[in-house]
């Protein structure tokens, strides 16, 4: 399951720009961009896993992109007008929660995929 992996490295990198201890992070702009490109390369994705198994969990990954997506804005106009980081927090929370329909997903698919046997 590539896309959960990859949704997990853009949600580390948005994460990661939040401001916390004595470090400078990386703009929280430079997070965002990660989730978006990752989001559009994901969506490429989709098709190659979209089994009868996994239909509901499929739909629900395909409507977290939308979700997180939507939330984006919101998080840009967030950190150019607060330095408060419970907003800044809340606002990121809205973009990456929805991503995590990607591990339920591995998840489902690790319960159900078995390996193929041949008739003896």
């Amino acid at each position: 399951m590539d896309c959960a992996q990859a949704m997990e490295g853009g949600r580390r990198i948005l994460l990661g720009t939040l401001p916390t201890g004595r470090v400078e992070p990386a703009p929280v702009a430079v997070g965002v961009d990660a989730v978006v490109a990752v989001i559009h390369d994901a969506r490429g994705w989709m098709d190659g896993w979209k089994v009868d198994e996994l239909v509901a969990e499929w739909e629900d990954c395909h409507a977290a992109f939308d979700e997180a997506e939507a939330a984006v804005a919101v998080v840009l106009d967030v950190a150019a007008s607060t330095s408060e980081l419970e907003e800044l927090l809340e606002a990121v929370s809205d973009v990456v929660a929805p991503l995590d329909a990607f591990a339920d997903a591995e998840r489902a698919w690790h319960r159900t995929w078995r390996i193929p046997r041949t008739p003896a």
